[in-house]
């Protein structure tokens, strides 16, 4: 190339990478939603960026992206830029391909990682950057994909990442219509306070005694799964101890308290999944739960809330959590034949 067609082509690019974003919608970039707008929410031109626009109430938009705390929209086809998650009403989200999209707000997550050794969990995809939580040997965690060497998951309401070298086990998300069982079909990670504090110490055995009972239950294709009454009842009997529950935004003690965030989690899981549908679900309010992205999480204990799914896969599907180093990981697998022996690893 002479230096005159160079010079064209560093043009082109310049000005392409130059022109406003909703002129530099790719052919190949299509909505995965189509929502209500709950609140007035500004536009913004990135994450965290300057504000370019805004949005009334009420109007029609396109979801593009979904990230932890905010959302790529547009509107008729063009990219508008980047708002906050609260603003969008998610009882108006339809998606427009069940097939290929996860039901909102889930995010596909692709990969099962065992840690090896120590390891952290950091604010960016640098080995020097901030440290969000230390992790040891043979904690799990779910991952949205594998960049440049790191792990990319999500961190309450931000990205994070993990050094892929400390990895001891890797699996890949069988997230095909008839899936192996040497694989799961779906994981989520979701993060708790390690703190010892009585009730955060009782709070995280709980987290374990509601995992453990999670485990007992296979659902069989056509079956269905209640999350009040297959993992509680929430008593002591049942080995739930007291801890923070929140109750009509407030907080009180409460046996069984922190099993929210173990049906939240598997929420987020039943979400990737579209074969497994959820058929009653209720947020803890309008701010959601802290440890979790907006609008991702899933309350339970009382009549009125509760997580409830059934099973549309023509195979049964069991369930499984971990609990270790702040890491709570629920991971959906294939039932109708042998565990894999990595089970229990």
């Amino acid at each position: 190339m002479n230096k005159g067609r160079l010079s064209l082509f560093l043009c082109l690019v310049l000005l392409v990478v130059s022109l406003p974003l909703s002129s530099a919608l790719s052919k190949n970039e299509e909505p995965l939603y189509t929502a209500m707008m709950r609140y007035n929410a500004a536009i913004y031109n990135k994450v965290d960026g300057e504000r370019i626009a805004s949005i009334g109430e009420g109007k029609r938009v396109e979801v593009y992206e979904v990230l932890p705390a905010w959302l790529k929209v547009g509107s008729q086809g063009k990219i508008l830029g980047y708002m906050r998650r609260e603003f969008l009403d998610d009882y108006t989200v339809k998606t427009l391909n069940p097939a290929t999209t996860p039901n909102y707000p889930g995010i596909q997550h692709r990969y099962l990682m065992w840690v090896k050794g120590e390891t952290s969990v950091l604010a960016s995809p640098n080995i020097g950057a901030e440290r969000l939580i230390d992790l040891s040997d043979g904690c799990r965690l779910a991952l949205i994909s594998i960049e440049n060497g790191f792990g990319k998951l999500i961190f309450h309401r931000q990205y994070g990442y993990v050094d892929m070298r400390q990895a001891s086990k890797l699996l890949p998300v069988n997230i095909s219509l008839d899936p192996k069982m040497d694989a799961p079909i779906a994981a989520y990670t979701s993060f708790y306070d390690t703190s010892t504090v009585e009730e955060n110490l009782n709070r995280i055995i709980n987290l374990r005694v509601s995992c453990e009972r999670l485990a007992k239950l296979s659902i069989p294709s056509g079956g269905a799964c209640d999350f009040n009454q297959d993992v509680g009842p929430f008593t002591k009997q049942n080995g739930y101890e007291r801890a923070i529950v929140l109750v009509g935004g407030g907080k009180q003690l409460g046996h069984g308290g922190g099993t929210c965030q173990t049906a939240s989690t598997l929420y987020n899981t039943l979400l990737q999944l579209p074969g497994l549908i959820i058929t009653y679900r209720r947020p803890h309010g309008p701010r959601g739960a802290e440890y979790l992205p907006h609008g991702a999480d899933a309350a339970v204990g009382n009549s009125s809330l509760n997580l409830k799914f059934v099973n549309h896969y023509p195979f049964p599907v069991r369930i499984e959590g971990s609990v270790q180093d702040g890491a709570l990981t629920i991971v959906v697998w294939r039932a109708d034949g042998e565990t894999p022996l990595i089970l229990g690893e």
